[in-house]
C-alpha cells in the first residue's frame, strides 16, 4: 500500500508540475464575481470575492461570466471569464489578487477578447491591467507593467500598449497592429524592476520556451518599482477623462517570473487516465467535497507558488470531504487520484 501511495504522489506531481501555472493562476472557475459588491472600500468581506480584492471604485461589480477564451497553443483553459463594462457610470472598480513573486522581473499574461471601441480614443492610451507594489484593499496605489488600449488606425481595430508606471495618456508605447473586435488575443507583459521597463507582446508563437524577441517596450516614467505584490484589472476612466478601459472579457491569467510559466503549452495528460470527478462547493470555505464513480485513494491541495499544503489518504471513498477551514483566502490547485492511478485537476477558491 504504501508502494501505491509513493507512485500515486509521483503521478500527482508530475500532474501539477505540468499545469506550469508560474506564481499565480486564474481560469476563473467560481461563479459571481471577482472583488465583491463593496460600497465602501475596506477590509470587509464584501470587498473580496474569488480571491481578488477591491481597492479602488464601489460601482458595479466585475462578473464572471460562462465560458473560456482560448489561444492556439497555449494550455487548454479552464474555469470561465470575467467582464468589465467599459462604462464608467455602471461599473467603476478596480481589483487586485495577491502574487509572490521573488527576484527583479516579473510577467504576466492573459487572454483578452475586446467586444467593441467602447470608451476607446483614437490616439490616448488608457490601461487596463496592471501589477501593483502592494495587495488587498488599502494602500494598493503604485502600479507598474500597465497594459494599456487605443483604437487602431483601421476602423474596427484596436491597439495595445504599454507604460512601465504611470506615463501621460500620450506616453505609452503602442504595438502598432491593428486587432479586430471580438477576436481573443493573447499578450504577455514583462517588468523588469533592474531597468524599470515594461515590455509587451502581442499574440507571440513561442509559447513554453525561452524569451522571444519582437517586444515593444516603454521605460517613461521615471518612477520605481522594486516589488511585485499583486496583478490587477481596472475598470475607469483617465484623469482627463478623454478615454477610458474597454469593454472586454478577460481570461487565463498567469504570473511568473519566467516566459515558460506564463506561456504554457498543453499538458499531456491522456484521457485515458482522467478521472472524472466534480468538486464543490466553490468558493469554499471549510470543507470541500470531491465526487466520483471512481474510488479515491489520495487528495493534494497546492498554493499558487506549487507548494503542497494539504494531503489527505482515503481508502474506497467515492465521495470524500477535506477540510480547508485552516487555509488562508486565495485560489488553490487540487490533485485527486483513483486507486487505479486516474486524476481529477481543478481548482478552488477561498
Amino acid at each position: 500500500m504504501k508502494k501505491l501511495y509513493n507512485s500515486l504522489f509521483l503521478v500527482a506531481f508530475l500532474a501539477i508540475s505540468q499545469l506550469s501555472f508560474g506564481q499565480f493562476y486564474d481560469g476563473f472557475t467560481g461563479t459571481g464575481n471577482i472583488g465583491g459588491n463593496c460600497t465602501t472600500v475596506g477590509a470587509t468581506p464584501d470587498c473580496e470575492s474569488n480571491g481578488w480584492y477591491t481597492h479602488s471604485g464601489t460601482v458595479g461589480t466585475i462578473d464572471i461570466l460562462p465560458g473560456s477564451l482560448s489561444y492556439n497553443g497555449l494550455q487548454t483553459s479552464t474555469g470561465n471569464k470575467v467582464y468589465i463594462l467599459g462604462n464608467n457610470t455602471q461599473l467603476s472598480r478596480d481589483v487586485n489578487a495577491p502574487v509572490t513573486i521573488s527576484g527583479n522581473v516579473a510577467y504576466y499574461s492573459a487572454i483578452i477578447n475586446v467586444i467593441d471601441s467602447t470608451n476607446l480614443h483614437a490616439t490616448n492610451v488608457n490601461y487596463f491591467m496592471h501589477f501593483a507594489t502592494t495587495s488587498g484593499n488599502t494602500g494598493v496605489s503604485t502600479f507598474p507593467a500597465r497594459l494599456g488600449i487605443k483604437k487602431g488606425a483601421t476602423p474596427g481595430t484596436f491597439n495595445f500598449a504599454i507604460s512601465n508606471l504611470n506615463v501621460a495618456v500620450t506616453a505609452y508605447t503602442v504595438n502598432t497592429t491593428d486587432l479586430p473586435f471580438g477576436t481573443p488575443v493573447f499578450v504577455v507583459v514583462k517588468f523588469d524592476m533592474t531597468s524599470n521597463t515594461a515590455y509587451l507582446w502581442v499574440n507571440p508563437t513561442d509559447l513554453g520556451q525561452n524569451e522571444p524577441s519582437g517586444a515593444v517596450s516603454n521605460n517613461a516614467s521615471t518612477s520605481t518599482a522594486t516589488t511585485i505584490a499583486a496583478i490587477c484589472i481596472r475598470n475607469a476612466w483617465d484623469n482627463t477623462n478623454t478615454c477610458g478601459t474597454p469593454k472586454a472579457e478577460i481570461d487565463e491569467i498567469r504570473v511568473g517570473t519566467t516566459w515558460a510559466s506564463v506561456t504554457p503549452t498543453p499538458q499531456s495528460v491522456s484521457e485515458n487516465n482522467i478521472m472524472q470527478a466534480t468538486l464543490y462547493p466553490n468558493p469554499a470555505k471549510d470543507m470541500i467535497t470531491i465526487s466520483s464513480e471512481e474510488n479515491i485513494a489520495n487528495v493534494m491541495v497546492y498554493d499558487m507558488q506549487g507548494k503542497l499544503v494539504k494531503q489527505q489518504v482515503f481508502s474506497t471513498e467515492q465521495e470524500v470531504r477535506l477540510n480547508v477551514s485552516e487555509l488562508s483566502n486565495g485560489l488553490y490547485n487540487v490533485v485527486a487520484t483513483s486507486l487505479n492511478g486516474k486524476m481529477f485537476i481543478s481548482k478552488f477558491s477561498k
